[in-house]
């Protein structure tokens, strides 16, 4: 790479978190539009690298240096990629110089760089969700400084770049769809007229089929000026949006080169999920007969979230529901949890010989498919039914160990506790080493990696028999994919726990399901079975 080609280079970066390396020595130049990936697991400090690029203060290098290659306009200081050089500014005219800037050494220049940097961060919509998809971008050219009398025209020109003109007319986002509000942040970023977009696992939580629309909105949107780096645990995601990767792993380089051949060597070492022998199903556990779930929506009219919906779920299965954003997977779920009722036809769990109606509204007593009157519909459910939800957090304020253990009411001798308390989160992939280290943290200083596994060990840590995992590996990397795969497996194999896990990650179901269901527009279209 000649020297004029270089846009940003990372020299001998080191970073510490309370004494414990976060980046190590790590060197890379990164080249003006050619879109670059940051890959691997959590923790390795992907996200680390991207904030320091971002100029956050609390991320400033402990050594080594970041030199941006920019060109910046004599009159105005109005900054553009370094291949600018030598042409008129976009604002003022004036001719382009070339300036290399220490970016954490130069407090000034890098406040203006700042101005010309987007971020786009995982599971944050930054959207004014009252306001109109037309509003929200023009909120975004305001803040630019976008002249008045162009603005309803870029408008249109972002909200064609991201593909959401059928959007226009929306009246607020709080009802657009998760792939749809990731797009409208993308094109509030590009409103700032970024010199750099950085883009933290920008569709991890979305389904494959949404995450390419994105991903088609990220790379037509960057081709004019904007150099696009990207943070995933996905290879796929990598492949798609990006031409060279750096391979990242406790905080150091592995490999740095062309996407395809680093993506391969990243997937070869961390292998493939393997399936456990089948065990034989049980009688029935779960039964939803002819189930509806129907609602009125201000912006869509009447919504079928669960059309006519029937299917059984065996004890001890795993069984699968696997569809696009928006196809009911999430509305099912809550009926079967007990969390929603339907608004027609039913869905029973089984608890020893009792059937009970989940999906009735909340009463002091139900009645069972068979007309026998059940009771204790609250209790039944804490103690009955484990559910990791989709968003769910941490309890704030509770440590790790609070939270596996009073913090859920866990009853027992402290010593019993301790032993439970490290066998589950060493069968969600933490080492000995790592269980010290994050029993007496809070979830504000955890990975997204990190909170995932302990959410689904506080799951397991009740033993109940259903467990409800909404999106489980929404955010996660191979590796720990991997070890939450072994987890459900051996938690079924051992605790006898029957999983209904609720996924847009179809190559995860079809490695841990025994049976998927495919669900679109609210409906079953068809159940797989992948019993050998």
């Amino acid at each position: 790479m000649g020297e004029d080609e270089i846009f940003i280079k990372v020299r001998n970066v080191s970073k510490e978190f309370n004494g414990k390396p976060a980046l190590k020595n790590v060197s890379l130049d990164i080249k003006e539009l050619e879109p670059l990936g940051l890959l691997g697991k959590s923790g390795s400090g992907k996200s680390v690298l991207l904030r320091m690029l971002r100029g956050t203060e609390e991320y400033a290098p402990d050594s080594g240096e970041i030199i941006y290659r920019v060109a910046i306009c004599p009159s105005c200081s109005w900054i553009s990629g370094p291949s600018k050089v030598g042409t008129p500014c976009n604002k003022c005219g004036a001719e382009y110089e070339l300036k290399e800037v220490n970016f954490w050494k130069d407090k000034r220049m890098r406040k203006l760089l700042k101005g010309a940097i987007a971020i786009m961060l995982q599971r944050s919509f930054a959207l004014y969700s009252d306001e109109s998809v037309v509003w929200n971008v023009l909120e975004a050219l305001d803040r630019a400084g976008y002249p008045k009398s162009k603005r309803m025209k870029r408008v249109y020109e972002l909200l064609d770049a991201v593909k959401m003109l059928h959007r226009v007319n929306f009246p607020d986002t709080r009802d657009l769809s998760g792939g749809e509000k990731q797009r409208m942040v993308l094109a509030r970023q590009l409103a700032l007229e970024p010199i750099l977009l950085l883009a933290d696992e920008p569709t991890g939580t979305l389904d494959h089929e949404t995450a390419r629309v994105v991903h088609r909105a990220l790379i037509d949107s960057t081709r004019g000026g904007t150099t696009l780096l990207v943070t995933s645990h996905w290879p796929y995601v990598i492949r798609e949006l990006t031409e060279k990767t750096a391979w990242l792993d406790n905080g150091e380089l592995v490999s740095y080169g062309d996407t395809e051949q680093v993506v391969s060597d990243f997937e070869k070492e961390v292998g493939e999920i393997e399936r456990g022998e089948f065990k034989k199903f049980g009688e029935p556990k779960i039964r939803v007969e002819n189930l509806k779930k129907y609602y009125y929506s201000a912006s869509r009219g009447v919504v079928k979230a669960v059309d006519d919906v029937s299917f059984v779920v065996y004890e001890n299965e795993i069984f699968g529901i696997v569809g696009h954003s928006g196809a009911g997977k999430t509305s099912l779920m809550r009926i079967v949890s007990h969390l929603d009722p339907g608004t027609g036809g039913g869905a029973w769990v089984r608890s020893g010989d009792r059937w009970i109606e989940a999906s009735k509204a909340d009463v002091d007593t139900f009645i069972g498919p068979g007309g026998e009157i059940m009771g204790g519909t609250t209790d039944w459910r804490a103690h009955f039914v484990g559910v990791l939800h989709q968003e769910y957090s941490l309890i704030p304020g509770l440590t790790v160990w609070e939270n596996l253990t009073h913090g859920i009411g866990l009853d027992m001798p402290e010593e019993l506790a301790q032993m439970k308390v490290r066998f589950m989160l060493k069968g969600v992939g933490f080492s000995d080493e790592e269980i010290d280290e994050v029993l007496p943290k809070t979830h504000l200083e955890l990975s997204v990696g990190e909170r995932q596994r302990i959410l689904i060990a506080q799951v397991l840590m009740k033993e109940p028999e259903i467990a409800v995992l909404d999106e489980p590996t929404g955010t996660m990397d191979p590796v720990t994919k991997k070890y939450v795969a072994e987890t459900i497996l051996k938690a079924r194999e051992n605790l006898g726990i029957t999983f209904v896990i609720v996924t847009h990650d179809l190559d995860f179901a079809k490695k841990v399901c025994d049976r998927i269901a495919y669900m679109n527009s609210g409906k079953i279209t068809k159940i797989e079975d992948l019993r050998a």
